[in-house]
């Protein structure tokens, strides 16, 4: 997710921080939900499966929002 905004990020130097909000886990891209790989499972993810690509699409447009053009 990182890398993905970073990538179409509108501006010209970006980069991601996180913090879990005292929550525990990993949001797996959704490929990863397809293969059944890292932290996919149910009971350990509580996210659906393109959680992560709705994510990273909504927070591009908030960054739109905010470039001054």
């Amino acid at each position: 997710m990182g890398l993905d905004l970073k990538a179409r990020a509108p501006f010209a130097k970006a980069f991601t921080l996180s913090l879990a909000d005292g929550a525990y886990g990993y949001l797996p891209a959704a490929a990863q939900h397809r293969l059944g790989g890292y932290e996919t499972w149910l009971g350990t993810n509580v996210l659906e499966s393109d959680a992560a690509t709705k994510i990273t699409d909504l927070l591009l447009r908030m960054a739109g929002e905010m470039k001054v053009k």
